[in-house]
């Protein structure tokens, strides 16, 4: 029996059961932020998200390092993040918070008023990630205070905030 449970044991330690002392995040260090450009990759459901959706995107790129951001349809904003930890290149699973100004965000389809925003990302301990919030429809877009939080495992690990302003022409 003893034989038993130690082969048991030795098998359990080959397959690779997940070690919580594995994965270590420190910290999360905002690099760059403001006004992007990227293409989208895939939407997925985010059922905590105003929307109901995220998109997935690829060729990030920032165009004006920024935090008012003009309230307009099409709108991307947010930052680019490196996740400071170890072991480097490990993947890890985060959740994106984004504080809505009030009185918040109502979604007409769903008849139901924001106040916050969530939906989950994925970054690589050590390699520069995206997080932001793109205006899709008119209904989002909402002036005020915009806060994208980053989280793990119940610790905030970054915040920046952003101030989505309507635009004032030279004639007013």
């Amino acid at each position: 029996m003893r034989r038993l449970l130690s082969f048991c044991l030795f098998l359990l330690v080959l397959t690779g059961v997940p070690d919580a002392r594995a994965q270590q995040i420190d910290r999360v260090e905002i690099v760059e932020w403001g006004i992007f450009k990227d293409e989208r990759t895939s939407v997925e459901a985010a059922p905590l998200a105003v929307t109901g959706t995220t998109n997935l995107v690829a060729n990030v790129r920032l165009q004006q390092a920024t935090t008012t951001i003009p309230a307009l349809v099409e709108m991307k904003f947010g930052f680019q993040y490196r996740v400071v930890g170890s072991p480097s290149g490990t993947p890890v699973r985060l959740k994106c918070v984004v504080r809505l100004p009030n009185p918040g965000v109502t979604n007409p389809y769903k008849g139901k008023t924001f106040s916050s925003s969530e939906f989950h990302t994925n970054a690589v301990i050590g390699a520069i990630a995206y997080v932001g919030y793109g205006f899709d429809y008119d209904w989002e877009v909402v002036p005020g205070p915009w806060t994208l939080e980053l989280w793990h495992e119940g610790r905030k690990l970054a915040e920046k905030t952003f101030i989505v302003t309507r635009l004032v022409s030279s004639a007013e």
